[in-house]
């Protein structure tokens, strides 16, 4: 499916569920901040993954705060190694997929994802800061 019907999907809560795994969170961050400036690609996807997860009877499966920090890593990801498509920037970022858990653990300890809180809220990194996307200047 293409990045339209993808994120049509996603948004309306008809993508299958074996195909939203850890790779299509990831594409949808990427899509969404390929659309819009950070603050409303965050807010778009963590409402679609939100959203989703309710209407696939997971809703405990969402946390805010860890959708949050990826948007913030992938939109510096992005800015670092830019890229035409999603599938060109998977390729230039592998460590999305081999190590996910490790770019996190960089801004956050385990005990602080663990917090019931930081599910609902985001909860601001309790090691380095997230890195802080900005436009380029000109």
């Amino acid at each position: 499916m293409n990045d339209q019907q993808f994120l049509r999907a996603l948004e309306d809560t008809t993508l299958p569920p074996a195909e939203f795994s850890h790779r299509n969170h990831l594409r949808a961050a990427w899509l969404y901040l390929d659309r819009y400036p950070l603050p409303e690609a965050a807010r778009r996807c963590a409402t679609a993954i939100q959203r989703y997860a309710t209407a696939a009877g997971a809703p405990g499966k969402f946390h805010l705060t860890l959708t949050l920090a990826f948007m913030h890593i992938i939109a510096a990801l992005r800015e670092a190694h830019p890229q035409p498509d999603w599938e060109s920037f998977l390729a230039a970022c592998p460590e999305l997929l081999a190590d996910a858990k490790g770019l996190v653990a960089r801004h956050y300890s385990d005990a602080c994802l663990a917090e019931e809180r930081a599910r609902r809220e985001f909860v601001p990194p309790d090691r380095l800061p997230l890195p802080f996307h900005e436009p380029p200047a000109g």
